[in-house]
């Protein structure tokens, strides 16, 4: 496959014009179809690259900055997936699947919140180690009565497009998973509601009906998280030319590069400088764009 760029975002056939000139300039001809339809909020375009691409850290590079100071994304992708093929999907949870860090909303009814949320929000950022963050975060939620879990839940809101893109998945066959730092009380509930294939993510020490402010097992981190998307791949018998990977933090980076497409989700700035397509202007379902997908395909499906 030639590489192409996906264009999301609020744009005109005036920015098309200027975008084609742009590449042009690069002594790169393009081919330019529109994924989306009229009735859209968002606009998508595929711009196909005819010619070989330039060197490639650079040109996404360039690509980023036209995304940032436009407002559009500009996803460089330079393998092509299949989606009536079926393969693997990984998903983070936390930010990715809900909006929400489930370790800061259980911290909220502990009255530490703030001080919580800091703390992961460096760890996302890629600024402190995510295990070490990880297990003293969880220290301070020692003697919280479990009985929160529910309430903390049915608060968290489902990530925009997660009912669009698993409905799609699941129909072509694609086999999901979620791989989080999180846990598993909310991730199999997240698999349960939308018909994931697989969880994994942390189990949370509980004794007498209160966290202990302890795990159980390994943790899922960034080298667990691509450990387990090559376990599911070498499960599923899948080609990697068929995997897909999707997250928004420093400890999702990792799986992200290792998938044919890695999707970082309304990311962090180092995880949109070092992932290959970042993603900011739709939600998950923006993914289908990703794969080749038109809105009238789409909305045929959920039809």
């Amino acid at each position: 496959m030639s590489a192409c760029i996906t264009l999301i975002g609020s744009f005109g056939t005036d920015y098309l014009k200027q975008f084609h000139a742009w590449l042009n300039r690069k002594n790169l001809s393009a081919e330019t179809r529109l994924l989306s339809d009229d009735r859209d909020a968002i606009r998508v375009a595929q711009v196909t690259l005819v010619d070989d691409l330039p060197e490639l850290d650079s040109f996404r590079a360039e690509l980023l900055k036209l995304a940032d100071d436009t407002g559009i994304d500009h996803i460089l992708q330079t393998s092509k997936l299949d989606i009536k093929a079926g393969g693997v999907a990984v998903f983070d949870m936390d930010s990715t699947l809900i909006k929400a860090e489930v370790m800061d909303e259980l911290a909220v009814e502990v009255g530490i919140g703030e001080q919580i949320s800091a703390v992961t929000a460096s760890a996302m950022r890629g600024e402190i180690d995510f295990v070490e963050s990880f297990v003293q975060r969880l220290a301070l939620l020692k003697g919280l009565s479990s009985d929160v879990m529910d309430g903390v839940y049915q608060r968290i809101q489902p990530m925009d497009g997660i009912a669009r893109l698993m409905s799609v998945l699941n129909h072509f066959g694609w086999h999901t998973a979620i791989l989080s730092g999180g846990f598993t009380y909310f991730a199999d509930r997240v698999q349960a509601e939308y018909q994931m294939s697989e969880v994994h993510a942390n189990v949370l020490e509980i004794e007498d009906g209160v966290l202990t402010g302890k795990h159980l097992g390994e943790i899922v981190d960034g080298e667990r998280k691509k450990l387990l998307l090559s376990k599911i791949v070498d499960e599923q018998q899948v080609d990697w030319s068929q995997t897909i990977a999707c997250g928004d933090g420093a400890n999702d980076l990792l799986m992200l590069n290792q998938a044919a497409l890695g999707v970082a989700l309304h990311a962090k700035p180092l995880v949109r400088q070092q992932a290959p397509c970042p993603m900011n202007q739709l939600g998950l379902d923006g993914i289908l764009y990703l794969l080749g997908m038109t809105s009238v395909e789409i909305k045929r499906l959920e039809a």
